[in-house]
């Protein structure tokens, strides 16, 4: 699939080339003519929030043409003397790799250690050379375009932005708690720091509250699972296509458990699909607003 600028695809729009290089989705998108009012911030309606799971951007875009990645000019130097790309593990060194199988997207790839000390171990205090060690060899695999088709289309056809790290050294929840809040509890108050996948209840403030004291509008999309409460686990269930996974981490906070269900904490956040009632039909219940995701 070859790269596409917006102004070429807009020439070739509506013709039978446009298919061939963009799934339907993007083309459609690429199709609607920009807000461009005032030419400002203002004039973005909507901004949606994707955040996906043990994945790192190399691992998906390291090859992208354009990207610090792979190719970055000035990688970070291991105490050996060699690029950040040649892990070691005794005499054993591992370049970035892309695993000999067929379709590598539909493959298993195994979960890799993302704790706190394992993290950290691989870390060593900053030399960054303990990958092999406390990962093993599967953390310099990746994936390419023939394997990820539509996200390098969507890369192609949008902004992407490289160096994009974790917020911290550590598990799921804590990186999902900067992201909707901005730390983990850093200052010992409300439940945090938190470092592991406790869930034990926090009590920091949140930006969808900071969007809703200032009149914007915000929802979370997700299925409700099992129920979006305590004794449905927050929407964590053992089947993958029901459910969010646990996934939804504003759940873990006191103000969004303890909201009256009338509440905009309640209806916005703890409303979604119902998969399991509705079977495939992913339509909402009556009490799901529809609003934007931030």
């Amino acid at each position: 699939m070859r790269d596409v600028n917006r102004r070429r695809f807009l020439q070739i729009a509506g013709g039978s080339v446009a298919t061939a290089l963009f799934s339907d989705s993007i083309a459609r998108a690429l199709a609607i003519p920009a807000n461009r009012t005032t030419r400002s911030i203002r004039d973005i309606e909507h901004i949606v929030v994707l955040m996906q799971e043990n994945r790192s951007f190399d691992h998906y875009f390291g090859t992208l043409r354009g990207v610090r990645g792979f190719g970055d000019p000035h990688p970070v130097t291991l105490p050996s003397g060699k690029p950040v790309w040649f892990q070691a593990q005794g005499s054993t060194v591992v370049p970035p790799f892309r695993p000999d199988v067929g379709n590598l997207a539909l493959t298993f790839i195994e979960d890799l250690d993302h704790s706190w000390a394992g993290t950290h171990e691989m870390f060593n205090g900053g030399n960054w050379d303990q990958w092999l060690p406390s990962k093993t060899t599967t953390t310099m695999a990746h994936l390419e375009r023939r394997d990820l088709p539509f996200h390098a289309a969507l890369a192609d056809a949008f902004t992407i932005c490289d160096a994009n790290y974790c917020s911290l050294l550590g598990p799921t929840d804590p990186n999902r708690y900067y992201m909707w809040t901005g730390w983990v509890g850093n200052d010992g108050k409300g439940g945090g720091p938190v470092i592991a996948n406790d869930e034990i209840g926090y009590d920091w403030g949140t930006y969808p509250e900071r969007l809703q004291a200032a009149g914007i509008s915000w929802k979370i999309y997700q299925d409700v699972g099992d129920g979006l409460d305590a004794a449905g686990f927050w929407g964590f269930t053992d089947d993958a296509f029901i459910g969010n996974f646990g996934d939804n981490s504003l759940l873990y906070f006191h103000q969004y458990q303890n909201a009256p269900d009338n509440s905009p904490l309640a209806e916005f956040a703890r409303t979604g699909t119902d998969i399991r009632a509705n079977g495939d039909d992913p339509t909402p219940p009556p009490t799901a607003a529809s609003s934007s995701l931030s």
